[in-house]
């Protein structure tokens, strides 16, 4: 099949779970014998610029942004206009099939197709679809629904999210989770225990629906049960203001015990992953949380929040333990159930056996199981079933 696969930003400039998916959908279609374009934005390129990566070609329209007072308003982002170029793009460019890894450009997909383009369209909610994003869009919230209603097929990627279409737009979804390339995770060697208990968070925590501050509470709450020696740890962006705030939460003689690692580079994060005897993820509206997901490739168990598509990840109380969010509108508030959710994740750090379980988990979630049902969803009807040959 000639594929393309669309986002306006790109990995490794941006790195978010949507960028990641651009380059490892790609990468993943194109050794499975597909002809694959990227269509995205770099300021590295100039508009109209392409290059190989490996055996996929990436081609990058003009990163635009718009006036002030409509980039204010939210009326006019990025975004959109990416989707208005794209049209042409797609429209001329021999597709069979075009994955969107966005409801923007899946909008400027329908688009290129009223112009004479017959490729089959399929679009990744990578996102939780409410209708109260659109309060202040309204004409966003039209396009959406355009969307919905033209688009070939739908994905959700986690039943929180499926369930969410259905109840919010009356649309109903494929279920298929981002595919994470666990190779590197698998790949390194666990560190045996010395004794100190690593509890690590990555994302950002300026954030402040990921929960950085209320992990730094509930450790706080912890701490005292955990053994003679941890650490918290921080990976990803953090503000000075946001590390003040999280040193302002801890006794002052656990400050001292706090890493914040920076956002540092993409090959290290399989080695940080197994370092630490346990990986927590407190964020609510999480509409799957790939790291979880990174994290149990790499042996270690998690912790999450039962809120969002976070649940799908964490099944088994042997690889990592859920906890209530409490009340919230934006953040979790329940310190004292995510206290007590450490506690069972550091014990459960101490097995022999957690790690090959974990693993076994993360296999689920990995490219090797996934891609063939990516592939049969970017299938156009009536397309032989053998995997299309450059």
């Amino acid at each position: 099949m000639r594929l393309a696969i669309t986002h306006a930003t790109c990995w490794p400039e941006i790195r978010r779970g949507s960028e990641r998916m651009l380059a490892e959908t790609g990468r993943v279609l194109a050794a499975r014998g597909h002809d694959v374009t990227a269509i995205s934005t770099t300021p590295g390129l100039p508009a109209g610029g392409e290059e190989r990566r490996g055996d996929v070609r990436y081609l990058f329209l003009p990163r635009r942004e718009p006036p002030g007072i409509l980039a204010r308003l939210r009326q006019v982002t990025q975004h959109h206009l990416f989707a208005w170029d794209l049209r042409w793009a797609l429209r001329d460019g021999g597709y069979d099939s075009v994955l969107c890894l966005g409801w923007h450009d899946a909008a400027g997909a329908l688009v290129a197709r009223r112009g004479g383009a017959g490729f089959r369209l399929a679009v990744v909610m990578t996102g939780i679809p409410i209708r109260a994003y659109f309060r202040r869009t309204p004409c966003d919230g039209f396009a959406f629904r355009r969307v919905l209603a033209g688009a070939d097929a739908v994905v959700t990627i986690s039943h929180f999210a499926t369930e969410t279409l259905r109840a919010e737009f009356g649309r109903d979804s494929v279920l298929l989770p981002v595919p994470v390339d666990d190779a590197a995770f698998a790949a390194t060697s666990k560190p045996g225990p010395d004794g100190v208990m690593r509890i690590l968070f990555v994302g950002d925590a300026d954030e402040p629906r990921k929960g950085a501050l209320l992990l730094a509470q509930a450790y706080a709450m912890a701490r005292p049960r955990l053994g003679a020696a941890a650490r918290l740890g921080f990976s990803g962006r953090a503000s000075e203001a946001t590390r003040m705030a999280i040193l302002d939460a801890l006794p002052e003689a656990l400050r001292d015990e706090v890493d914040f690692h920076g956002v540092g580079a993409v090959e290290d994060l399989p080695a940080l992953l197994a370092r630490a005897s346990l990986v927590v993820n407190p964020a609510v509206w999480e509409a799957l949380g790939m790291v979880l997901i990174e994290a149990l490739a790499a042996g270690t168990p998690v912790v999450g929040c039962a809120h969002g598509g976070i649940p799908d990840i964490i099944d088994d109380p042997r690889i990592g333990t859920l906890f209530d969010p409490g009340p919230f509108r934006r953040v979790a508030t329940n310190v004292e159930g995510l206290a007590e959710a450490l506690l069972r994740g550091a014990a459960l750090a101490g097995l022999p056996e957690t790690a090959a379980l974990c693993r076994a988990r993360a296999g689920a979630f990995a490219w090797t199981t996934l891609a063939p049902r990516y592939e049969a969803l970017l299938r156009p009807q009536g397309a032989r079933s053998g995997v299309g040959v450059r």
